[in-house]
């Protein structure tokens, strides 16, 4: 059954970015600006650090220091179409581990896994995204010995759909998604909505807020937020940022919590 899922999802794609007119070039790796989550969201690419204070804990280890290392890419794949702004597939490989600070042992408290595709178009200031991902999420070994606790079967294959509007600096984007399968048969919408300002120059600033609402939460509201400055090198993006959320727990091995933090990231985007 998922094969089949993920085989639909393909072609799904394919027909998306194949609807764009002209299409008569088909590159590899095109040079194309990445698809990209929106600033604000708790989502992140590239290699991702954050010390966080977290004051609504969602573990049993309470209000403490935290540290999130997050490894991932959403990586242009296969470009279709010519000019300068081409549709194109993707590939989304991310992974998230959340760590405690104040454990004596720097305890894992969580990882989350993500592997995905996207397919990409531009309309000018319009880009629309379609992203097909399974995730799967998993509790540190020393968590779980320590507070003798077993893993939530958080496995899913969630499909979303991405609008994203420039208006100069500001960009507005609105997404949905839906969950195809889930192991534990939870209400399978979400939708969100964000807006982001992202400066010009070597040294640029940048900030965001970004708000979601899920299904399986009562379609309680989560928001987050980052501000800070990107700067522009030879081989990428350096960013420097504070960060914020309040509302249900990112890691999905908490997913009925309620969580609160605010920190310090830095991140290398290549």
């Amino acid at each position: 059954m998922a094969n089949n899922g993920i085989r639909t999802w393909l072609v799904v794609m394919a027909s998306l970015t194949a609807a764009r007119p002209a299409v008569a070039q088909v590159r590899a790796f095109p040079a194309v600006e990445a698809f990209e989550y929106p600033i604000g969201a708790g989502r992140s690419s590239g290699v991702t650090g954050r010390l966080l204070a977290v004051r609504r804990p969602e573990s049993r280890f309470g209000r403490e220091r935290e540290a999130d290392v997050s490894i991932g890419e959403n990586l242009p794949v296969i470009g279709l179409g010519g000019g300068a702004t081409p549709s194109f597939l993707g590939l989304t490989i991310r992974v998230l581990g959340r760590f405690s600070l104040d454990d004596s042992k720097s305890s894992l408290i969580s990882n989350d896994w993500v592997v995905g595709v996207h397919a990409v178009t531009d309309r000018g200031p319009w880009r629309l995204a379609l992203e097909g991902y399974h995730e799967s999420s998993h509790l540190g070994d020393e968590y779980a010995e320590k507070f003798d606790v077993r893993r939530i079967d958080w496995t899913r294959e969630v499909v979303s759909l991405w609008v994203r509007r420039r208006i100069g600096p500001v960009a507005a984007h609105l997404t949905g998604s839906y969950t195809a399968i889930d192991a534990l048969s939870l209400p399978r919408g979400a939708f969100g909505l964000g807006v982001e300002y992202r400066g010009t120059g070597a040294i640029r600033p940048v900030a965001g807020v970004y708000t979601e609402s899920v299904g399986y939460a009562g379609w309680k509201a989560t928001t987050t937020a980052r501000a800070g400055v990107e700067l522009e090198g030879p081989r990428g993006q350096v960013s420097v940022s504070l960060v914020y959320l309040n509302g249900m727990s990112p890691q999905r091995q908490f997913y009925q919590r309620l969580g609160r933090y605010y920190g310090f990231e830095l991140r290398f985007d290549f």
